[in-house]
């Protein structure tokens, strides 16, 4: 047991050294940034350190312009990440720090040469200004380099990004017939063996370039005393070809997988069958006969095809090596039937284009033919215009030549076509397309109009009368007049009870009393009343795709106005219940609908004028299923009335005051629903 703790104390402070060796071998530290004008024109740029200054190395790109540099074994103290400089062709400086070194990247407006050198305890970087990035190296470049008298040497290395995220490794030779060998090193490395071959100092070094996202994480050179080798470390699943023209090596490496990739520069799938090939310095046309032979294909290069490729392809659809291959040499091809031709894209364009004239020649000379063809299902007038090209006012295109002519029979729906030979068929068969039956929806829409009514009265009639009163003379006096002359209940007292007429609701009744010629009423009326109705409009109607149909029924007045000129006039007002739809059948037996429905109805007017109209409309467009029944919207309405009617000061009297008082509630709910449903019809069914 002792051993055993031992031993995790041991591994643990092991674990917690090698922690610490990071920050244990950077021994210097980057501690400012300075930024100043070069005497001969260009910009200094000086590294201040602490501890030494460390070991660098660099590179640069072209786009976007930018300097990279790595210092080994260095923290980093400066006090902004960033460094906004925008002067002297420098726009910023972002420093990055991880493993134990720190990374400078110079952001530059433009592509400048630059040097290095120690200085103390600084490192000056001198960029040349107004100097672009050309294939021969800067004179301070040059002359860390060897001598081309020894030998070929590498001019300049530079790295980019290609299209689909493909690393794309360039490499410029002082002068022509370098030999290059290029071939994978295991599953993760591709060498480059550059045989007799000299690298410059200021080229020799690691370049890092996991941040463009590239199958290429690492670019190592080896040198011995006779050759240069290029390590490309990759990651996952790749596809490598690598060309040489002049004093140029260009490798590129594209991200693949074991499926069929799309295009990195037309999007398109690749789906040929998967293949290999692995050749050094071969001419392009072997290469093409090689996969002419493998895909079965004749394939047809033209005398403009040459060239040299080295090609290193490990399980690539063989249309997608073909692509490649075409991209390096600037090369196109043109497939018909199973003939594919390779040449020039501008060889394949003066091709295609004398093929155009050609073929528009043999228009203007073939004889004109003459077809009836029958419509049976669509519009002759229609398709006639569609032939003519668009709606007659130039838009859109027409099917008919510029010698065609196009005439209707409207009496047998048939159009007369004469045209070539070769046009009458591309006419008929495009009619045959478009003169087909056009699928019917049956619309059925549901209005309802539902009320609900509640009201209650109670009050209270006071009421006096006499047996006296007087009557109107023919010469229009008055004279009084006994209206009881038999002396019936006179100077008798007795009550009197009315339980209402039979005309009458029977919710009310009375009582009186009478005392001599004096009669003293009272009526007492309560009435409650509840009332419910529906009115349900069923409106349908059956209409053909994208067709619109409209259905009505409603009442028309007339009303008598008097115009400017003081003439009577008759004005015509319409109520009416109406369905118009426009319909349109999706793919997936789904209907989208323009709808307008409409529900008005006359209501009399109180004071004998023009009676108002009481609309309801809805108009939407929805999307529904084949038999599926949606709510539109709806309206709801609600009235609600009470109304008090006393006799002052008496009717405030509590209790006692409800003798003299008369109330009357009401309440009235009105509300709107409107209900669609759609039904698609099978060809020759109809609805009863």
């Amino acid at each position: 047991m002792a051993v055993t703790a031992w031993r995790i104390t041991f591994y643990m402070a092991m674990a917690a050294l090698c922690s610490l060796l990071p920050s244990l071998a950077a021994a210097s530290v980057l501690t400012g940034i300075e930024v100043q004008p070069a005497k001969k024109g260009g910009t200094h740029l000086d590294l201040r350190f602490t501890g030494g200054v460390p070991e660098l190395r660099s590179y640069r790109l072209d786009s976007p312009p930018r300097v990279m540099l790595d210092l080994a074994a260095t923290q980093s103290g400066l006090a902004d990440r960033r460094i906004n400089v925008n002067r002297n062709g420098i726009e910023q400086i972002t420093s990055l720090e991880g493993n134990g070194r720190t990374r400078l990247v110079v952001n530059l407006s433009e592509s400048q040469a630059f040097t290095s050198r120690v200085m103390d305890n600084r490192l000056r970087i001198t960029f040349a200004s107004g100097v672009s990035r050309s294939p021969s190296p800067s004179p301070s470049i040059a002359s860390a380099g060897l001598e081309t008298d020894e030998g070929p040497q590498v001019e300049n290395i530079d790295f980019r990004r290609g299209a689909g995220g493909a690393g794309r490794l360039i490499v410029t030779f002082d002068r022509e017939g370098v030999e290059a060998n290029v071939r994978e090193d295991g599953p993760d490395q591709v060498m480059v063996d550059l045989r007799d071959v000299a690298i410059p100092d200021s080229l020799n070094q690691v370049y890092d370039v996991t941040d463009f996202a590239t199958p290429i994480t690492r670019i190592t050179p080896r040198t011995s005393h006779d050759a240069t080798q290029l390590a490309i470390a990759t990651q996952g699943a790749y596809a490598m070809i690598s060309t040489q023209n002049g004093c140029t090596l260009t490798v590129e490496v594209q991200p693949a997988s074991q499926k069929a990739q799309p295009s990195q520069t037309t999007g398109e799938r690749f789906t040929g069958e998967r293949l290999s090939l692995n050749f050094q310095d071969i001419e392009v046309r072997s290469v093409l006969a090689k996969l002419a032979e493998f895909t079965g294909l004749n394939l047809v290069a033209s005398d403009s095809v040459s060239g040299r490729v080295t090609l290193n392809l490990n399980d690539v659809p063989w249309d997608q090596a073909l692509e490649l291959i075409l991209q390096s040499k600037r090369l196109s091809s043109r497939e018909q039937g199973n003939v594919i031709v390779v040449a020039p894209a501008s060889e394949l364009a003066d091709l295609e284009r004398q093929e155009l004239e050609a073929r528009n020649q043999r228009e203007t000379l073939s004889p004109l033919v003459t077809e009836f063809i029958e419509i049976k299902y669509a519009r002759a007038k229609d398709l006639a215009q569609l032939l003519r090209g668009g709606d007659g006012d130039g838009d859109g295109f027409g099917l008919l030549t510029e010698r065609g002519r196009v005439s209707i029979d409207n009496r047998t729906n048939t159009l007369l076509v004469q045209d070539t030979a070769d046009q009458v068929r591309d006419i008929a068969r495009t009619i045959d397309r478009l003169d087909v039956a056009v699928r019917q929806v049956q619309i059925e829409a549901r209005i309802v109009i539902a009320r609900d009514t509640a009201s209650r009265e109670l009050g209270v009639n006071w009421g006096m009368s006499s047996t006296r009163g007087f009557q109107e003379g023919e010469d229009g006096t008055f004279s009084r007049r006994n209206i009881n002359p038999g002396g019936i209940n006179r100077a008798q007292g007795g009550l009197a009870v009315d339980l209402g007429a039979a005309t009458g609701p029977g919710t009310g009744f009375s009582f009186g009393y009478l005392s001599g010629d004096i009669l003293l009423d009272l009526e007492l009326r309560a009435l409650e009343s509840e009332g419910k109705s529906q009115t349900i409009s069923q409106p349908r109607i059956i209409t053909a795709n994208q067709r619109t149909a409209k259905i009505s029924q409603g009442e028309e007045r007339a009303f008598q106005s008097v115009d400017g000129n003081d003439n009577p006039d008759t004005e015509f007002k319409e109520a009416e219940l109406s369905l118009e739809v426009t319909p349109q059948i999706t793919p997936d037996n789904r209907i989208i609908m323009d709808l307008v429905i409409k529900n008005d109805s006359f209501r009399e007017s109180a004071f004998g004028g023009e009676p108002p109209i009481d609309t309801n409309q809805i108009e939407t467009q929805v999307l529904v299923d084949n038999g599926q029944t949606v709510v539109l919207g709806g309206i709801l309405t609600t009235e609600e009335l009470r109304q008090i009617a006393k006799t002052p000061l008496l009717g405030d009297i509590p209790l006692l005051g409800r003798l003299f008082r008369y109330t009357e509630e009401s309440n009235e709910k009105v509300e709107l629903l409107v209900f669609i449903t759609p039904r698609l019809l099978d060809d020759g069914l109809t609805v009863r």
